[in-house]
């Protein structure tokens, strides 16, 4: 058991509320195939099924609606998959059901469609329940906080201008000389010049640029990031949830559908008992959308909770740096021409 599992479990065990580490253990959890997780309330017993849980790649045994790419080439078809009953002993793949020649075409329907019920609500309240974890585990993220402020736009705006100043006085200074204050136009002018004469004095212009163009980029694409976060929380998104249940709903009725239709055609013709086992995947396809989608949210949220203070003491000190080499730009430029240095 890891450390922090064995911390929560004794803080549970003290009545602490350890609600959201739960949800996102049990996320964890989920990709060994147990689909007893989904059945416990409480870590304690979440804790048990998971390291009781014997994970094993034997997936023919497994509820076939749950099925995903990644368990192999040699899954194909649902006929491949083991199948129990009460009106046949031990085991057997559905294909060596349907060929039995014990039973007639009623009982075969009977039987067949108490298997795929048995896997159909067995996959639907695992699905149901997981996408209300998945529910939670979003809105029991912080909504838009007042603690994390998004960059200062006037620090954007003036490393900007700063910027786009330096260029137009490497491309065309005449642009940026003020015609009513000849001493700053001949400044521009000569400055213009000195670049040209100076090899490290316009390296040191171009490194000047550098800096304030990457301030800008870091500012704005900080200020993206923490918006993006932010709105990941809001009633949008439970609404846009309640739309993907929906999404849920839909597939595993299509699912239902596919098998329903396969139980017709093999009622028919035992013999052609395959189904491709990947038209059955679609409502495990929009899970693990959900689920990418929620560890998206909460992987940018930690990330933001985490490091929020790091990343923005370093960009004040990118924007100080950046003011301060472009004034020093200017005025190594001034002494230059009056011959100081």
């Amino acid at each position: 058991m890891k450390s922090s599992e064995e911390l929560m479990l004794l803080l549970e065990l003290n009545g602490y509320d350890v609600k959201k580490f739960k949800l996102r253990k049990q996320l964890e959890y989920e990709e060994t195939g147990n689909m007893d997780l989904y059945k416990h309330k409480k870590f304690a017993d979440l804790l048990i099924s998971h390291y009781s849980y014997v994970e094993d790649k034997d997936f023919f045994h497994r509820n076939p609606l749950t099925y995903k790419k990644d368990w192999g080439e040699e899954i194909k078809s649902l006929d491949q998959f083991y199948v129990t009953h009460t009106d046949f002993e031990g085991e057997m793949t559905l294909k060596e059901f349907l060929l039995l020649k014990d039973f007639n075409e009623i009982n075969r329907e009977s039987i067949l469609y108490d298997i795929f019920d048995g896997w159909v609500e067995e996959y639907r309240e695992s699905s149901m329940t997981q996408m209300e974890n998945l529910r939670d585990m979003v809105d029991l993220l912080p909504k838009k906080s007042k603690k994390y402020h998004k960059p200062s736009k006037i620090s954007l705006i003036l490393m900007i201008i700063f910027a786009l100043l330096l260029m137009l006085l490497y491309k065309n200074p005449t642009t940026i000389q003020p015609k009513i204050i000849p001493f700053i136009s001949n400044y521009m002018v000569d400055l213009n010049q000195l670049l040209f004469d100076s090899k490290w004095f316009s390296f040191f212009g171009n490194i000047v640029i550098f800096i304030l163009v990457l301030y800008a980029v870091l500012n704005n694409g900080i200020s993206m990031f923490i918006r993006d976060v932010r709105s990941e929380k809001n009633k949008n998104a439970l609404a846009t949830f309640d739309k993907w249940n929906e999404d849920m709903k839909n597939e595993r009725l299509k699912q239902s559908g596919e098998l329903e239709d396969y139980v017709d055609k093999v009622i028919k013709s035992p013999d052609d008992s395959t189904l491709d086992i990947a038209i059955l995947s679609g409502p495990e396809k929009l899970m693990k959308k959900f689920k990418e989608y929620v560890k998206m949210v909460e992987n940018k949220f930690d990330f933001m909770t985490n490091h929020y203070k790091r990343i923005m003491f370093w960009l004040r000190m990118l924007f100080i740096f950046g003011m301060l080499l472009n004034i020093a730009f200017y005025l190594v430029g001034f002494l230059l021409m009056k011959g100081v240095i």
